[in-house]
C-alpha cells in the first residue's frame, strides 16, 4: 500500500492534530538577528512550516503524488516534516498511529462510498478544516 502511505503522509502534512510544540531554550539564541535569552519558552509550530510554500511548493494543496518518489517516505524536504515530533521526544506510538490510519483508510475506501454534499473549500485557521465542517455523504457499500 505504498500509495496509502503517501495519502497518510499529506494528510499528516496538511491537517496534522498538533499544531506545535513549546520548548524551553537552554541558552541564548539568536534568530535572523533577534535573541531569545535562556530560559525563555518558545513555541516550535509544525502547521507554520509544513504551510511554507519554501519547504513544499502549493503547500495548501493536499497533493499526496509529492511523497510518490520519494524513497524515505516521510521526508520529502529535509528535516520539514515533523508531523510526529523529532530527535529525543520523537512521539514513541507514531507507527501504531500509521497502522491505525492505513486499517481506517483500507476500511473506508474498501466498504463505503462517497460523493460531496456541496462544494467547500479547506480554512487553515486556527485549525485545518473544511469550511462547511463535513460536506460528504457516506453510503455503506452492500
Amino acid at each position: 500500500m505504498p500509495f496509502t502511505q503517501c495519502v497518510i503522509n499529506e494528510t499528516l502534512r496538511v491537517a496534522n492534530i498538533i499544531s506545535g510544540v513549546f520548548r524551553r531554550t537552554v541558552t541564548d539564541v539568536n534568530i535572523k538577528g533577534y535573541t531569545i535569552p535562556k530560559g525563555w519558552k518558545v513555541f516550535a509550530s509544525f502547521r507554520a512550516v509544513h504551510l511554507d510554500h519554501d519547504h513544499f511548493k502549493d503547500a495548501r494543496t493536499f497533493n499526496p503524488w509529492r511523497w510518490k518518489d520519494n524513497n524515505l517516505g516521510t521526508s520529502c524536504s529535509g528535516n520539514f516534516y515533523t508531523p510526529f515530533g523529532g530527535g529525543p521526544r520523537l512521539c514513541p506510538g507514531y507507527e501504531l498511529a500509521r497502522v491505525e490510519i492505513s486499517v481506517f483508510l483500507h476500511h473506508l475506501v474498501t466498504q463505503f462510498s462517497w460523493v460531496p454534499a456541496e462544494e467547500d473549500k479547506l480554512v487553515f485557521f486556527p485549525t485545518t478544516r473544511t469550511q462547511k465542517r463535513f460536506p460528504i455523504n457516506l453510503q455503506r457499500r452492500r
